[in-house]
Formats: C-alpha cells, structure tokens, sequence
C-alpha cells in the first residue's frame, strides 16, 4: 500500500501541507475559508458541551480524599530535605503516581500562596478539561479525513455524565493527570498519523503512563504500538534510516521510565513502589473483579451507551480498513484496545475499595472513540443517538452508586462516606476531617513535648477504632491525648532506634494524622501502605481490594522497643511470644538486609548495593504471623 492508494489520507495531507506535501498551502479559496471556520467553530461548540457537563459535575463534586494526604505529607517532606519519604529515615516509596507527586511538588513551590490540597483540586480539574479537549479535538481531526462535516464526540457526552468521573476527577489523586495524559497521547498520535512525521515527541509521552500509575504500562504499550503501526506504514515523511526513524522515538519513550526505575531501585532497593506491593498490584482475584466491574457498569446503565455505540463504531471501521484507510483505522482502534486492556487488568486484578475509580482510564478510552458527523442525523442512525442523549440526562441527574456510606461487595463511595463522617459537602482542608486533624495535632503536640534524644512509642489496641471514635471530640492537644488513653494499651513500651523519631504510634488512616502529625512522628501503618514490613507479608484472607495485608503492632513493638525491656502482655495483640517472635524475625537475613538498605546512609556504595538486592527484596515474602514467618525467614 502507498499514499497514493489512500485518497482518504492523500487528502488530508494536501489540506495541511499543500500539493506536494512539501509546504503548507497558504491559498485556500475564499468559500473554503468561510466553510473550515464555520465549521471549525461548531468543532469547538458540540465540544463544549461534553467539556462544560465534566467541569460542571466535578466542581460540585470536589473534594480531598484521605489517602491524599500521603502524598502531601511526602511532598512536605522532600520540601523539607528529607527525601520522598513517608517517615523520615526510612525509605520507602510509599505513593504509586511519581509523576503526580512530581507536579505537586513543583506547583507547591511555584505558588506556596495555594494550600497544597487546594493546588491538587486545581490541577485535578485543568488535567481533566485538558483531557476532554485533546481527546476531542483529536478524534473531530481524525474523523474529519472521511468528512466535510462537524464531527460530534458523542463518546466524550457519555463520559461526562457520569457521577463516578466527576469524583475522581478532584479527590487530590492524580485521575486528572490520567484524563490529560490520555488525551495528550491520543491527540499526540493523531497529529503524527497526519503529518506522518515527528514521532519522537509523541513517543516521550505515550511512555509516561506507568510514571502515572503502575497499570498504565499497558496502554503505553498500546498506544506505542499504534505508533510503531504508523511509523512503518507507508507514506511515511520523517527520516528513513533505522537511527531516526525506530531508536530515537522509542528511546525517547523508555527515558524517563527506566532512568526513573533506576533510581527506585538506588534508593528504595526496590523494583516497584511499597504500595504497589502491599496492593498486590500483579496478584488476581477475578470473581472481586467481575463484581467491581458488574457494579460500575449497572450503576450507571451503561449497557445501554455502550451497546448502542456498535452500530456507529463498527461499521465505520470495517468502512475505514476496507476503503484503505489502514493506518487511520489503527489509531482508531488504538485507544478501544488500550481501553479494553485497562478494563481486563483492573477485573483480574480484583478492582478497587473505591467504586468506579481504577475503571475510569479504561472508560474514557473507551468513549473518546465513538463519534458522528453530521450527515448521520439525518439517517437512521439517529436513533441511537436520541436514545443516549436521554440516557446521558437521566444518568447525569439520577444515577448513582446506591450504597453510600456501607461497605458492600468489599466497596464503597469513599466521597460519600468523608461527607457522612466530616459533616461538609467539599471536605478539601485538613479541618475539614476534624477527628483526624485533632488527633494529628495532638500526636505533633506530644512529640514536641519529648525530650530531645528520647523517644516513645504508643501502640495501640485496635488502630481501626481511630478512624471513627465516638469520643474523640475536637479540643486541645490535651483533650485530645486523654481520650486517646482509652486506646492505648501501652506506652511505657522502651523506646531505641536510629530512625529520628521522637514518637511512633500504629494507625490504620495515616493520610490526615501522618500529615498533621510532622516528620518528628513515625506511623506505623497497619494496612502496610507505607509499612516496609507489612507489603511483604502474604494476604491470609481475601477481602477489601488494597487493604489486605493488615500487620499487628506486635512488629512495630519487636523493631523499636528495647531488647529485654518491657512487653505489654494485655488487649489481645500485645502478648509476649508474638512480640518475640516477631524481634525473632526482624533478625533473620532477608528482611534484616532489607530494613538496612532502606535506612542506613545512602552513599553510592549503599546505592549499588540496593540495586543489586532489588530483586530479592521486591519478591520478599513471609506471613504476617510472627511466629509463622519465623519458620520461613529464618529456617
């Protein structure tokens, strides 16, 4: 196949560089002026809508989620020149979206006028419009090779009615950054497809996605595929040689990831991030994940836009591929399969905790390809249009997740449940959770008052039961700490360890208490997002998507209290041979040299070092039981 088969792609080059496709052609006739901005302006008016209906709802739905609060603590770390760590001294990569994480804390920088948790509201928001725009604007000039009208991004209308888009698209986690970088990408592979040059560019930023999210790998490797498909199609205008045309686009697209997989390994001694691992982000559990994907597709009826979106996306590619349009048929199918990939990960890997969530970059993938032009409103495909257009207005003022503030099905509405528990409609500030802010205050109150070269510990008898109890009331500091006192079983518990923390104390919800609490705290996290020890253990008992590899205090006891000191032997966990057990452990060479690489100086000998161990302590592993993993870390 040549360009010249394909009158289709022929014409479009024209229109961008002229006759001979050598320069652009500067002298359109007056009528076509008239009609390319006329037509131009509807472009950009039926793409207003999808645009305006996103923003809308996300703005009504904003807010900060806790788990945010994580990364804004890491932020405020490296700000401080601890590194990005979670607890100072101890390194470990605790956020999964580096990239996110990057742009937050540039933006902080930028403008320390914006609170932190304000800034990723904002950037949340413009990611998401920038998504919208560049996902439209590239399939209207992809769509327009095979017509003379204005293309309509029905797709991006079904998207952006739905409720679950709107939460996410704030909730301080980087789905904004997903959104935009999808459309970047897209947008990026259409631009190239047309002028059949220029892929290095493109190629830097399809290689982003796991620099975004782990999973994202995936659609890179779709979408860099669509651009490997354009680049070798013929026609092509960049240079030939093997250098220019192959290495530098797809050198350009590892860069960033290996130079930043590189550095993971120097300095966390790890292959992949420690939430990545305590999410058991390459695990399976397929049946959670046909109900995760089951409940956001019922939620919101969307059998009905996606069933009705065949008769208008199929027969347009069969129409496409059979006219020989070989290589506008590709990037079409490029983001459908990226999607569809996306969509099969998050089902096998058993979903999320957070309705809807992990299925939303697959979702938009999915919408961004479905379009009409104008002359199909006045066939009979006009039927299924009118029939999502009334979809769209019921799902966008009726549908929603019904279970609001329960758990079921090992999910939930995570928004609905911080409005339910914070009593504001926006909880965005630190204030607006109060019970975690108090108690986070109060936690960097008590750590103060430590005298300079001790440390104290306070474990607690059921860390979950801070997450909601009744009794704790905002107050002062000191209000705070005596009702604390109800949940603690010991903290007279000696206290050694290099780390520089004045006080450690178990939880089970770090974002907003890690956040408020300051660096001179360490959190032991009992759901083992940002707990070394607790991402390696063995899931004993399936159950909430992400949150189940729990670890009892009786490690974080073991690790910093004093050898022969006092063991608290009352409330259920704190008895003596667990605790043993576990120093037991702590003592045995895989997880020993592991806690040594991520907390002893890191020179560049140290640096080489954790690379070389990365492997091993990536796939570490051992049971969250004391006792047992004393048999398979030491025997």
């Amino acid at each position: 196949m040549t360009l010249a088969t394909e009158p289709q792609t022929a014409t479009v080059d024209t229109a961008e560089y002229g006759p001979e496709g050598v320069g652009p052609d500067t002298t359109p006739a007056p009528a076509q002026r008239r009609t390319g901005s006329h037509t131009v302006s509807l472009s950009w008016l039926v793409l207003a809508v999808p645009l305006a209906i996103t923003l809308a709802g996300a703005w009504s739905y904003r807010w900060v989620q806790e788990d945010a609060f994580i990364n804004f603590r890491v932020v405020a770390n490296l700000l401080a020149g601890y590194g990005p760590v979670f607890n100072v001294g101890e390194r470990v990569e605790v956020y999964s979206d580096p990239l996110w994480v990057a742009l937050l804390t540039v933006g902080h920088v930028i403008v320390p006028f914006v609170s932190i948790e304000w800034l990723s509201v904002l950037l949340g928001l413009t990611g998401t419009a920038a998504g919208v725009i560049l996902c439209g604007r590239g399939i209207q000039r992809l769509g327009s090779r095979h017509s003379d009208g204005v293309i309509v991004p029905i797709g991006l209308l079904i998207f952006s009615v739905v409720a679950g888009v709107w939460e996410f698209a704030t909730s301080g986690l980087e789905m904004g950054m997903v959104f935009g970088w999808i459309g970047l990408s897209f947008w990026l592979l259409v631009r190239t497809e047309a002028r059949r040059r220029a892929a290095v560019r493109c190629a830097l930023v399809m290689g982003l996605g796991p620099l975004i999210r782990p999973e994202l790998v995936l659609m890179s490797a779709v979408f860099l595929a669509g651009l490997a498909y354009v680049i070798a199609a013929p026609g092509w205008r960049g240079p030939t040689r093997i250098w220019h045309r192959w290495v530098l686009p797809f050198a350009a697209a590892l860069a960033l990831p290996v130079a930043y997989e590189l550095w993971r390994m120097a300095y966390f001694a790890m292959f992949v991030s420690n939430s990545e691992l305590a999410k058991s982000g390459g695990g399976s559990d397929i049946p959670q994940g046909m109900v995760y994907v089951r409940s956001f597709i019922t939620t919101y009826a969307l059998w009905i836009p996606l069933l009705l979106a065949l008769p208008i996306l199929v027969p347009r590619i069969r129409r496409w591929w059979g006219g020989g349009d070989h290589t506008g048929t590709v990037v079409l199918l490029t983001p459908l399969l990226a999607g569809i990939l996306d969509w099969l990960y998050v089902l096998r890997l058993g979903g999320d905790y957070m309705e809807a969530r992990l299925l939303l970059p697959g979702f938009l993938c999915l919408c961004l390809v479905v379009f009409v032009d104008g002359a199909q409103f006045r066939t009979l495909m006009v039927v299924p249009l009118v029939v999502i257009a009334v979809w769209a207005v019921v799902c966008g003022t009726s549908l929603r997740y019904d279970h609001v503030t329960g758990w079921v099905n090992n999910m939930h509405d995570e928004r609905a449940l911080w409005i339910s528990d914070t009593g504001e409609q926006h909880p965005i500030d630190p204030s607006s959770y109060i019970k975690m802010a108090s108690l986070g205050v109060a936690l960097k109150s008590v750590a103060a008052g430590v005298p300079h070269g001790q440390q104290k510990m306070v474990a607690l008898v059921n860390p979950g039961l801070v997450w909601f109890p009744p009794s704790l009331n905002p107050g002062s500091a000191a209000h705070v700490v005596r009702k604390l006192r109800s949940f603690i079983t010991s903290e007279d518990v000696p206290v050694s360890s290099p780390l520089p923390f004045r006080m450690a104390i178990n939880m089970s919800s770090i974002g907003v208490v890690g956040y408020l609490a300051g660096p001179r705290v360490y959190v032991y996290d009992s759901l083992s997002l940002a707990n070394p020890i607790g991402s390696h253990t063995t899931i004993a008992v399936r159950g909430i998507p992400g949150h189940e590899k729990s670890i009892g205090p009786e490690w974080m006891i073991a690790r910093f209290g004093v050898p022969g000191g006092k063991l608290p032997g009352i409330g259920g966990f704190g008895l003596k041979q667990d605790v043993a057990a576990a120093k037991h452990a702590l003592t045995c060479a895989p997880l020993r040299s592991y806690l040594g690489d991520i907390t002893k100086p890191l020179t560049f000998s140290q640096a080489m070092s954790n690379v070389a161990h990365a492997f091993g302590n990536t796939t570490l592993s051992f049971s969250p039981d004391a006792n047992n993993a004393v048999q398979e870390l030491c025997h």
